[in-house]
């Protein structure tokens, strides 16, 4: 009878990593630029019949979106590189942003803004490092 030790998961494809992270990016400077739009704008996007998008269902939708995108990001990242500080700033931006939406909720929304763009800007940025990291594909890669 043959025996079998533990079954180590292999890496994901940088193709995968890769697609994650570029959608991921794109959710997160849409999700920023929302954010953005909304505390500056909102008789423009009600103007141009955009309103819908100040609404909680829509500033909830886009969260999730981009904190999904994140978290497979991070996921797929860390089996793949392992790279602290790019999981880091995955983890600080989905925190950021469940943060933003939670302090938006209970009427701090100048604070809530502030928060849900700084917390975007920094998932585009951690999902342009989990690119790079994933390119040099070795633990601990930046």
């Amino acid at each position: 009878m043959q025996q079998t030790g533990p079954v180590a998961l292999a890496p994901p494809p940088a193709a995968a990593n890769s697609t994650v992270d570029r959608l991921g990016a794109v959710a997160s400077g849409l999700c920023a630029a929302h954010c953005a739009a909304s505390a500056l704008l909102p008789s423009v996007l009600s103007a141009m019949g955009l309103g819908a998008l100040l609404g909680h269902e829509a500033e909830w939708g886009f969260t999730i979106v981009a904190v999904v995108l994140a978290a497979a990001a991070l996921i797929l990242g860390w089996r793949r590189h392992q790279s602290r500080p790019v999981m880091v700033l995955l983890g600080a931006g989905i925190t950021g942003l469940v943060a933003s939406r939670l302090v938006e909720e209970a009427g701090i929304h100048g604070v809530g803004t502030a928060i849900g763009v700084a917390a975007g800007l920094i998932l585009v940025v951690g999902h342009i490092g989990n690119i790079r990291a994933s390119r040099q594909g070795h633990a601990g890669a930046a």
